[in-house]
C-alpha cells in the first residue's frame, strides 16, 4: 500500500516519499482512513484515486508546516536592502511584487508585508502572492490569528505594532492582511501563475527538499520564468545544492541562501535587466585558517547523474545535503566562513552523526577564533570516527598550545597508529 500511496502523492504534488519517511506517510494515511471509517487498504486506495476531495485531505494531512514570523531574519534584512536600493533609483514607482510559495499558515508572507511596510512602501506600491497546496493551511493563513508559537524568531516589536491581542490569540491588523493574496496551487502544474517575469522576489524555502531531482529541476525552471531579470530567489538552508547555477548567481550573504536570476539578452524577449543588487564584500577577518586543507575533508560521492542505465535516479534529501555540504567546504576554502558555518550547523540538525561535518565545522570555528567550540567539534569528530587522522592532529596541536603535553602525545600516538593501519607510513616531525 505504501508504494501506491507514494506514487499517488508523487504524481499529485511531486512529493518524494523518502523526504518525510514512510512512517509519517502511513500515520497520515491511517488518520484519514479512520476519518473515512474504513480500515480496508484497497477500499481507501480506490477512494483516493476517485475522489479529489479525499486526495486533497490526505495532502493536507501529510503537509505539516513548521514556520514562524521572521524565521531566519537575514533574508528579510536582505529584502529590505533590495527595496531600499530599488526605491533610491529615479522613476522606480512600479508595483513591487513578491511570491511566497509554499506560504504555509501565512507567517512568511505576512513577515514580507511587514518588512515592506516598514521600508516605507504604501500598500498600493507592493503586492504579495502567497501559494500553498494545502487548503486547510490556507484557511489558517487567511484567518490570521496566531499563538505564541508563531513568535519565536527575531520579530522585534512587530507583534506589538501589527497585532492585537484577543481571546483567540494575536490577530494581525487588516492593513497587513489586505496586502497578501492567498491562492491554492501546485508549483508543478502547467497553469501555475501563468506569465513570465512578473515577480521581483520569490521566497521558495523548504519546498525543494521534498522533491526528487527531476522535480526539483522542473520547479527551479518554473521559478526562473516567474522572476523579472535579475530578480531574487530565496531558498532554504538545505536547498542551495538544488539551485541550477546556469540560471542563477549566488548572492554571497551570511545567513541567507539567496540567488539572482542571471540576465538575459534582449533577443530572449525579456526587458532590460535592472541594476545589480549591491552585495557587501566579505570582511578582511573572514579568511580561512591556513591549516584548512581542502583535501582533508571528503564530502562524499560525486554528483549523481540524471540517469543510470536509462533509468531516472532519485535525488533524495540526503543527496541534497551532501551537495550542500560540498558547497560549504568550497565556500570555507574561499573565505566565506559565515555561510559555511550556517550550512554545517543546519546539517547537524539533520544528521548529528557525521564526523566529516563536525571536522569541517571545527575548522570553521577555528577560523572565527572560537577555539573551544572548534575543539569540541573536533572531539566529536574523533568520537564518531576514531580513525579521523586530521582531527587527531588538530587536537594534538590544541593540547600542545595549552601545555598539556601528555594529551598531545596521546593524540599523536593515535594519529600515528591510524597512518600505520592505513598504510600511509609513519608521520615524521611535527605536523
Amino acid at each position: 500500500m505504501l508504494a501506491a500511496i507514494e506514487n499517488i502523492l508523487g504524481k499529485a504534488v511531486g512529493l518524494h516519499g523518502a523526504s518525510i519517511g514512510p512512517a509519517s506517510i502511513m500515520r497520515a494515511v491511517r488518520r484519514r482512513m479512520e476519518e473515512c471509517q474504513t480500515m480496508d487498504d484497497d477500499a481507501y486506495l480506490g477512494l483516493l484515486r476517485s475522489s479529489s476531495q479525499e486526495l486533497q485531505a490526505l495532502i493536507d494531512e501529510v503537509t505539516v508546516p513548521e514556520t514562524w514570523f521572521f524565521r531566519d531574519l537575514e533574508p528579510f534584512r536582505l529584502l529590505a536592502e533590495h527595496v531600499a536600493g530599488q526605491s533610491s533609483r529615479a522613476g522606480q514607482e512600479s508595483m513591487f511584487r513578491v511570491l511566497s510559495v509554499p506560504c504555509s499558515s501565512g507567517e512568511e508572507p505576512y513577515s514580507i508585508a511587514i518588512t515592506l511596510t516598514d521600508m516605507g512602501l504604501s500598500k498600493d506600491r507592493f503586492r504579495i502572492d502567497a501559494v500553498d497546496i494545502s487548503t486547510r493551511i490556507l484557511a489558517r493563513a487567511r484567518y490570521a490569528v496566531y499563538g505564541r508559537n508563531s513568535f519565536r524568531g527575531d520579530e522585534g516589536d512587530a507583534r506589538d505594532r501589527y497585532f492585537s491581542q484577543t481571546g483567540k490569540g494575536y490577530e494581525l491588523h487588516h492593513a497587513i492582511r489586505d496586502s497578501v493574496d492567498f491562492h491554492h496551487g501546485n508549483i508543478l502544474d502547467d497553469g501555475f501563475l501563468p506569465g513570465s517575469g512578473i515577480y521581483n522576489v520569490v521566497f521558495c524555502r523548504n519546498l525543494l527538499i521534498y522533491f526528487d531531482r527531476p522535480t526539483q529541476m522542473k520547479a527551479i525552471a518554473k521559478l526562473y520564468r516567474l522572476l523579472v531579470p535579475e530578480g531574487m530567489l530565496f531558498v532554504g538552508h538545505a536547498e542551495g545544492g538544488c539551485v541550477d547555477h546556469r540560471l542563477f548567481d549566488v548572492i554571497k550573504r551570511t545567513g541567507t541562501f539567496a540567488y539572482r536570476k542571471k540576465p538575459v539578452s534582449p533577443a530572449d524577449g525579456e526587458s532590460k535587466p535592472v541594476a545589480h543588487l549591491p552585495v557587501p564584500a566579505p570582511s578582511a577577518s573572514n579568511t580561512i585558517s591556513k591549516k584548512f586543507d581542502a583535501k582533508a575533508w571528503r564530502p562524499g560521492p560525486s554528483p549523481i547523474p540524471a540517469r543510470i542505465d536509462n533509468k531516472p535516479v532519485v535525488f533524495s534529501v540526503s543527496d541534497a545535503w551532501e551537495a550542500l555540504i560540498k558547497e560549504a567546504q568550497q565556500l570555507a576554502d574561499q573565505g566565506e566562513i559565515g555561510v559555511a558555518r550556517v550550512i554545517c550547523e543546519d546539517y547537524l540538525t539533520y544528521n548529528s552523526c557525521s564526523a566529516p561535518v563536525h571536522y569541517l565545522l571545527g575548522l570553521v570555528y577555528e577560523a572565527e577564533g572560537k577555539i573551544e567550540r572548534s575543539r569540541e567539534m573536533l572531539q566529536k569528530a574523533v568520537y564518531l570516527d576514531p580513525g579521523h587522522y586530521q582531527a587527531l592532529i588538530h587536537l594534538a596541536l590544541y593540547a600542545e598550545q595549552k601545555g598539556n603535553m601528555g594529551a598531545a602525545a596521546a593524540y599523536r600516538d593515535r594519529a600515528r597508529r591510524v597512518m600505520e593501519r592505513n598504510g600511509m607510513g609513519v608521520a615524521r616531525g611535527r605536523s
